[in-house]
């Protein structure tokens, strides 16, 4: 495109009169005419303003034409974020879960019949925590490998998933079993010199389980996206959350001492567990309904 019609097309564009170009320019209209019919050119000074009025340089001015090249290009539109769903479940993760439901409520009947039949309390309560500690690793496992499944992944990587998850629900089985040890032993007059230090030590082992497995079970589920069994909680109260689920089960370790050393009532002590495990649930319940 010649000089005059290029200059004629930058014009239009903007909108602007020949007496408004040249007003800027501090020329005639009828200069600007002129250059636009091709009788005359601009002077060489006055190429650099006329270049700044239309937004482009010297050079494309000059060439008749615009430089695509320095165009920036199109930003590519993100797309949207793709929302993982879980898998239907399978007939055997029903089958574990209704399993486990099942084993849970054994458990309570087993307690309430032998506990009415003046049954010693060692041997009961243990045999229901005993019956709990499989049911919850069942029920933590199974929804562990049904988040794997439904994320993509290698099955090298599945099985690393996998194997955390059964760390991450073989710490929780240890910290429960390990309440159900201490009071059995209790209940059979092991001294508590004994069944003090064991008691501690396999709960100590489970902690440490839960802890790093937690770690890393966190670390792999970022990475890979998995999709949430159920809605999570709000990130703004995540730090909340752990704070109060963390007080809530320490404090039942303290209640569960005192009530031991100072009352000697080691058979009913072990109920500060399960009321700190459902406090965390409806605290966790309540996060998440601040949302809505």
């Amino acid at each position: 495109m010649r000089f005059g019609d290029f200059l004629y097309t930058l014009r239009k564009e903007k909108g602007m009169t020949q007496t408004e170009l040249a007003d800027l320019l501090g020329v005639t209209n009828k200069a600007v005419s002129k250059w636009e019919t091709g009788e005359s050119y601009p002077e060489t000074s006055l190429l650099v303003p006329i270049a700044n009025v239309f937004g482009i340089t010297v050079d494309e001015l000059l060439r008749g034409e615009r430089n695509t090249a320095l165009e920036p290009a199109p930003e590519p539109e993100k797309p949207e974020p793709k929302v993982r769903q879980l898998k239907p479940m399978t007939k055997g993760e029903a089958f574990t879960l209704a399993g486990s439901v099942a084993l849970i409520l054994i458990g309570v009947l087993i307690l309430i019949t032998l506990s009415v039949n003046d049954i010693k309390y060692g041997i009961y309560v243990p045999v229901m925590l005993g019956c709990v500690a499989v049911a919850v690793f069942l029920i933590v496992f199974s929804s562990f490998n049904r988040r794997i499944r439904s994320a993509e992944m290698t099955e090298q990587n599945a099985r690393k998933g996998r194997a955390l998850g059964a760390a991450l629900s073989a710490g929780i089985f240890t910290i429960i079993a390990s309440v159900a040890m201490f009071i059995a032993m209790t209940g059979a007059r092991v001294k508590i010199n004994i069944s003090l230090p064991v008691f501690f030590a396999v709960l100590i082992l489970g902690i440490s389980a839960v802890i790093y497995a937690g770690v890393q079970w966190g670390s792999f589920e970022k990475t890979y996206a998995l999709p949430e069994e159920e809605q999570p909680v709000p990130a703004r109260y995540k730090k909340l959350q752990e704070g109060l689920t963390s007080a809530l089960m320490l404090s039942a370790v303290v209640v569960f001492l005192l009530l031991g050393f100072l009352k000697g009532l080691w058979h009913i002590a072990w109920v500060a567990f399960p009321v700190a495990a459902i406090s965390c649930g409806i605290v966790t319940s309540i996060l998440k309904a601040l949302e809505k």
